[in-house]
């Protein structure tokens, strides 16, 4: 799991805006933005049926190793058995994790891109996060690496360039961060709720295993009546 260790919000919101300033450098189709269950927020952006009953949402960073690890090994079970059917919702809510600056660049840059994008460039985000904060630590930054995706999604550097100084989103991922902090105790990711019942964290190994989460799904949709088949 990893860890974040954000200070104020102020300081937050400084940092991330500075370092992007500065750097020379889905699935089922979305929801509008706005809470459709008890387990969502309103800035949450969600896959899946605006029927279903049992919401997985995942506390996650762009440059989070064990998160990549939880996108390529567990979550293409999860989309075919449980979103693709219709029988979760799913959140990716975002936690950004150090660098934080590249971490917050990534994460507005998925929310400025088309709704049926944002999958895409998370995923390009997480495969790529090595190849991207190697970029950041050199002369000049990490602009062009992130351009790189933002081009690959049909966004212009123009368009990149107004993402990154989007006070608005910025200020969406801030205020995520504090209710991550102060409503569900998160510390580090990746971290996982079901129907807001957080599935265990893994003992004794690094990362979660698709048995860990599905589990936790089956029991919450036998709860709701949308047993699994």
């Amino acid at each position: 799991m990893t860890t974040s260790k954000l200070k104020t919000p102020k300081l937050f919101a400084i940092c991330a805006l500075s370092a992007l300033t500065l750097a020379t450098f889905s699935m089922v189709s979305c929801s509008k933005n706005g809470a459709n269950s008890s387990y969502e927020i309103p800035s949450d952006i969600a896959q899946g049926s605006a029927d279903a009953k049992v919401v997985m949402v995942e506390y996650a960073s762009v440059t989070c190793p064990h998160c990549a690890d939880f996108g390529k090994d567990i979550m293409p079970s999860i989309k075919t058995k449980y979103i693709d059917t219709g029988k979760i919702r799913y959140v990716f809510r975002e936690f950004p994790t150090p660098p934080i600056e590249i971490a917050s660049a990534g994460h507005l840059l998925a929310r400025c891109v088309a709704p049926n994008k944002r999958e895409a460039v998370l995923n390009t985000l997480m495969t790529q996060q090595r190849e991207i904060v190697t970029q950041a630590a050199g002369p000049n930054g990490a602009k062009q690496a992130l351009l790189n995706i933002a081009a690959s999604v049909g966004m212009s550097e123009t368009d990149f360039d107004k993402c990154m100084q989007d006070e608005a989103k910025l200020q969406t991922l801030v205020d995520i961060r504090n209710y991550a902090i102060e409503k569900d105790n998160i510390g580090g990711t990746p971290t996982i709720f079901v129907n807001g019942k957080i599935v265990p964290q893994p003992v004794g190994r690094g990362n979660y295993v698709v048995e860990d989460v599905s589990k936790l799904i089956d029991e919450a949709l036998a709860k709701t009546g949308g047993a699994a088949k």
